[in-house]
């Protein structure tokens, strides 16, 4: 016989045995499996070589017949335990380990094929039905090893089938890889059995062992190379599995959300050092709670633990862990972090059932959940009418732009020098069928990230202007209407082309439209938006600079831009009790009304308030001339501010 079959196979199964370790993948199931299965193979090959070996060497005596017997019974054990192992090993490489310990068929089937062979085999203790070996160490089958035949091939068709069945949500490479052992295993058998000299069966499933390693569980395909957990692409085809067969798992998020900053003080390089190290913790809290599960490293800080353990208790104390290692100071090399960490538990497909959704949640719950110390649940949120809309903001703001839901509003801008209201500003409102009037806070960030910010903006602009040439804006005691312009909308090439149009449609005079900007949206992009300012300003279109003093206020952009009217934010007004914050107030409208602006003072809520910024007067020296706020009116839809503002104009006339 020849055994360098056998000896190839064992070296092959050797290294990738050694390869599995090198890598340190020998945590998870999968993982130990695998293992288990490479051994099992291993340990089948051995005896057959070691029968082969003795029946060509092997002196022929009673001892030397006893140990060629227990290999063969070493071989036939291994080999039908191949198969044995091999379906839950497909069960788990597929993503469905609950599918197979929950399905009772499965489970009877799977030990019946086991229990047969073994019950097949231990007859040949009492009697050689299954194979002999005579005095002169001459190996010979009998008639019962059929039965191993009869019952893998029933076997392979039943695994087969269930990859056939599953096909749709297994990776096309696995698949294919998976399914390969079966038509190389027979195609060995066959061999083997018409050429009893070649020992080639257990080289060609060692071939398929080692394609299963190259091919499938290749560390550039599952493990991200810097922080050294999974990749976002293993849990996105884990998770896809889980929701097509309804097991459920917990999954436990965890996103850093300053990454940012942490980028930014430690440097790239210390940072990478630092993610690892992190991975590393996470995956020690795991096993220190005994749970079965995998870290994912789901890009930008966020992290995502997903298991098949449905202890809720467990997955909470592990999260209560995580959270308490972050609440302290961690050091890295000579620097010292405090990592912002916000936790989320939620559950699958309970709480949320496909894919996409999901993705959506893991990255965007830091904001869409309330900001608390603890571990959050996702099922304490569901029913909250404001985590509800956060969730769904996207779906909201396409079907409110599909059925026109979206409506403006107005707040009148009061005269000081003239004591009424000489203008208004739009504002526009959500009102979504389910969740009622939806603010804008809650919608233009989430409509700024995904684009639909250009569509919201063209309505606005489309609505305001057919809002003007529909009333006679000098008839309600208006000069103008200010519009809010987003930063999406200041660079847009042709947003002037699109304004012409507007105005030419509508038939209005640029001087009923101020347009408000903002310093973050003019120093987004300035050539572009300097350039559409200007274009605009020549037309007649005057500019005021919206929500001046939020952040750092560059005065060589007020001086340079063709703005008419400087607002003040609500933050001058919430300290002008404060007799040091009065004076910087008082000294930032003297400066804008020394470099020829006019004033406007938004947020007013209070009468003293109010009185106080009309003691300065509106003199060119120092008084700013325009109040707007809660105090005079809060933001009205067309219909009642109409209403509003002709009633105004009867009590002044």
């Amino acid at each position: 016989m020849i055994l360098y079959y056998d000896i190839c196979a064992f070296i092959i199964l050797i290294l990738v045995f050694s390869s599995c370790l090198f890598r340190r993948m020998f945590h998870g199931r999968l993982n130990r499996m695998f293992f288990a299965l490479i051994a099992v193979i291993m340990l089948a090959t051995l005896g057959d070589f070691g029968a082969a070996f003795m029946q060509n060497y092997g002196k022929r005596d009673e001892t030397s017949r006893f140990v060629e017997y227990a290999w063969e019974y070493l071989y036939f054990i291994m080999h039908n335990s191949i198969l044995f192992i091999y379906l839950p090993f497909i069960y788990a490489s597929i993503g469905m380990w609950y599918e197979f310990v929950r399905n009772k068929k499965i489970l009877i089937i799977w030990l019946s094929y086991f229990a047969v062979n073994m019950l097949t085999l231990f007859s040949n203790f009492f009697y050689p039905t299954v194979f002999y070996i005579d005095e002169n160490l001459v190996y010979s089958r009998r008639p019962a090893v059929i039965v191993f035949y009869l019952t893998g091939f029933f076997f392979v068709l039943y695994q087969i089938a269930t990859l056939i069945k599953y096909k749709s949500i297994i990776r096309k490479d696995k698949y294919i890889v998976i399914l390969l052992m079966y038509p190389i295993g027979m195609l060995g058998i066959a061999m083997q059995v018409f050429f009893l000299n070649q020992l080639i069966e257990m080289f060609m499933i060692s071939i398929t062992v080692l394609l299963f390693s190259l091919i499938i569980r290749r560390d550039e395909e599952m493990i991200d190379p810097i922080t050294g957990a999974k990749k976002y692409s293993s849990a996105h085809e884990y998770i896809k599995n889980v929701l097509a067969t309804k097991t459920p798992v917990y999954i436990l998020l965890i996103k850093f959300v300053n990454y940012k900053n942490l980028r930014l003080y430690l440097g790239e390089e210390l940072l990478n050092k630092f993610m690892r190290t992190q991975s590393y913790k996470l995956s020690t809290f795991i096993r220190y709670n005994s749970l079965e599960g995998e870290i994912y490293y789901l890009e930008d800080g966020l992290y995502s633990f997903i298991t098949e353990n449905i202890d809720y208790e467990k997955v909470k104390k592990m999260g209560v862990q995580v959270k308490n290692h972050y609440m302290d100071t961690i050091s890295i090399e000579d620097f010292s972090v405090i990592v912002d960490a916000r936790l989320c538990i939620l559950r699958c497909p309970e709480d949320i059932g496909d894919f996409n959704t999901l993705y959506t949640f893991s990255t965007s719950y830091q904001r869409i959940l309330p900001e608390v110390k603890d571990v959050m649940n996702y099922p304490d949120y569901v029913d909250d009418r404001e985590f509800k809309i956060k969730s769904e903001l996207n779906g909201i703001i396409e079907r409110a732009l599909e059925f026109g839901c979206f409506e403006m509003f107005y707040q009148p801008i009061y005269s000081i020098y003239e004591k009424r209201f000489v203008a208004a500003e739009a504002f526009i409102r959500l009102r979504d069928e389910t969740y009622g009037l939806i603010a804008p806070s809650l919608f233009i960030s989430a409509a700024e990230i995904s684009g639909a910010i250009h569509s919201i903006g063209d309505f606005v602009l489309e609505d305001v202007c057919r809002f003007i040439s529909e009333n006679d804006l000098e008839e309600i005691g208006l000069k103008c209407v200010q519009v809010n312009m987003s930063t999406s909308q200041c660079i847009e090439i042709n947003l002037v082309d699109k304004i012409e149009r507007l105005l030419k449609k509508y038939d209005i005079d640029t001087s009923y439209i101020n347009f408000e900007i903002t310093e973050s949206a003019v120093d987004f992009d300035p050539d572009v938006v300097d350039n559409n300012i200007s274009r605009l300003s020549d037309m007649g279109i005057h500019f005021a600079l919206d929500d001046y003093g939020t952040g750092y206020s560059n005065i060589k952009r007020v001086t340079t831009l063709p703005v008419e009217i400087v607002k003040l934010d609500k933050t001058f007004v919430d300290g002008v009790d404060d007799p040091q914050m009065w004076i910087m107030v008082q000294n930032t409208i003297k400066m804008l009304k020394q470099m020829g602006k006019k004033v406007l003072v938004e947020g007013v809520e209070e009468e003293k308030v109010v009185k106080k910024f009309m003691d300065l007067g509106a003199d060119y020296i120092q008084g700013c001339e325009y109040l707007q706020g809660y105090y005079f009116c809060r933001p009205l839809p067309e219909k009642d501010f109409l209403e509003f503002m002709k009633e105004q104009v009867n009590k002044n006339s």
